[in-house]
C-alpha cells in the first residue's frame, strides 16, 4: 500500500520540475531574443559604450594593476581608511581599486656618499668623507611611510649619520685623528648611527670612513713631525749598528794580536833557514826558465836570506807572513821567473 501511494507523488514532482525547466528555457530564450533585437536597433551605442569602457580601463591600468619588482615592497593608501600600516605588499602583481594608491619602497641595501665638515676637540675644521650603507626595515615599511615618508634618506639617514660623525670626531684632537686607527673611529660612528636610526624604522649596515682631511697647515706640521720621528729612529739605529761594528772590530783586532804574538814567539833563525832551503830546492826542480839571485852568508837566494839581525829587526806581522805563507807557485811553462836584482 505505501509503495502504491508514493508513485503518484513522484510523478507529480517530476511534472512540476519539467514545467519549471521549460518555463526557464523559454524566459532565457526571450531575454536573448530581446537583447539581440536591442543590439540590432542600438548597435552603434553599444559599440561606443564598449569602446569607452576599454579606454577608461586602459587609462586607469596603472592605478589598478600594480607590479612590485624584486627587492621592493608596497604600502597601500586607502582613500577612505588611510595608510594600511599592518600589511606590506611583497613582490608580484597586485590589483587595487583605482581611487587607492600604492607606494613602492626599495628594501635592498643602498649607499650614499657624503662629506661632513665637523670640529675637532681643539675647534679646528675637519672634513670627513663617508659612505653610508642602509636599507628600510621591510616589516615596518608601513610605519616608515606614515611617520617619515619616502624622503627618509635625507630626513633620517644622513642627519643621524652626520650627528654620529660629529660626536665621535669631537672626542679627538687633530694629531690623534691622524694617528688613530680608522677602524676604531668607524666602529664608534657606525654603532652610534645604528642606535639613533633604528627607532625610525630603518637600518644602517655600516658607515665607512673613506678619508679624514685636516687643515693644510696642520697636516704639513704633522707630516714634518712624523718625518723627524722617522729620522730620529733611523739615526738611533745607525748609532747602534756602528757600536756593534766597533765592538766586532775590537774583538777581531784582539784575535789578530793574540795570533801575531803566538806566531812571533815560535819563530827562530833555524826555522827561517829551513824554509829558505825548501823554497830554493823547489825552485831548482822547476822546469821553467828562471833567474835566481844567490847571495848572502848562508848561500840562499837573496830574498830568502835571513840572519839573526834581520829576524830581530823584522816586525811581528812581517815575520808572521814570512813564516806562515806558503811559497809562491812556480810560473807556468814558458814564462821566465824574475826577481829583484841584488843590491850593489
Amino acid at each position: 500500500m505505501p509503495e502504491q501511494s508514493s508513485a503518484p507523488e513522484d510523478k507529480e514532482s517530476i511534472g512540476r520540475f519539467a514545467d519549471w525547466r521549460s518555463r526557464s528555457i523559454a524566459w532565457f530564450a526571450d531575454r536573448r531574443h530581446r537583447l539581440a533585437e536591442s543590439y540590432r536597433r542600438n548597435d552603434i551605442w553599444f559599440f561606443v559604450g564598449t569602446l569607452a569602457f576599454a579606454a577608461v580601463f586602459v587609462a586607469l591600468w596603472s592605478n589598478i594593476v600594480i607590479p612590485v619588482h624584486a627587492g621592493e615592497a608596497g604600502v597601500m593608501w586607502s582613500r577612505f581608511f588611510g595608510t594600511v600600516e599592518d600589511r606590506v605588499y611583497p613582490e608580484g602583481t597586485h590589483l587595487i581599486v583605482p581611487w587607492n594608491k600604492m607606494t613602492i619602497y626599495n628594501v635592498r641595501y643602498q649607499k650614499v656618499d657624503r662629506t661632513f665638515s665637523v670640529l675637532s676637540q681643539d675647534g679646528l675644521d675637519i672634513e670627513v668623507e663617508v659612505t653610508i650603507r642602509f636599507r628600510p626595515e621591510q616589516r615596518e615599511v608601513g610605519l616608515l611611510h606614515t611617520n617619515v615618508g619616502q624622503d627618509y634618506v635625507e630626513t633620517v639617514i644622513i642627519p643621524e649619520s652626520y650627528a654620529a660623525v660629529r660626536a665621535v670626531v669631537n672626542n679627538y684632537r687633530p694629531q690623534e685623528l691622524y694617528a688613530a686607527s680608522f677602524q676604531r673611529i668607524q666602529d664608534a660612528v657606525t654603532e652610534r648611527a645604528r642606535r639613533e636610526v633604528r627607532p625610525r624604522y630603518a637600518l644602517i649596515d655600516d658607515v665607512q670612513i673613506r678619508r679624514i682631511t685636516l687643515p693644510h697647515i696642520l697636516r704639513e706640521a704633522i707630516q714634518r713631525k712624523l718625518e723627524q720621528e722617522q729620522a730620529y729612529l733611523e739615526m738611533t739605529h745607525r748609532i747602534e749598528r756602528e757600536k756593534q761594528e766597533a765592538k766586532r772590530k775590537e774583538i777581531e783586532a784582539g784575535g789578530i794580536r793574540a795570533y801575531n804574538t803566538t806566531i812571533a814567539n815560535s819563530l827562530s833563525t833555524e826555522l827561517l833557514q829551513y824554509r829558505g832551503i825548501t823554497a830554493t830546492r823547489e825552485l831548482a826542480q822547476s822546469d821553467n826558465a828562471k833567474v835566481v839571485v844567490i847571495g848572502g852568508q848562508n848561500g840562499l837566494p837573496l830574498i830568502l836570506n835571513a840572519d839573526a839581525n834581520t829576524l830581530a829587526a823584522t816586525p811581528p806581522a812581517a815575520a808572521q807572513l814570512a813564516a806562515a805563507e806558503p811559497p809562491a807557485a812556480p810560473p807556468a811553462p814558458g814564462q821566465p821567473l824574475t826577481s829583484q836584482p841584488a843590491p850593489t
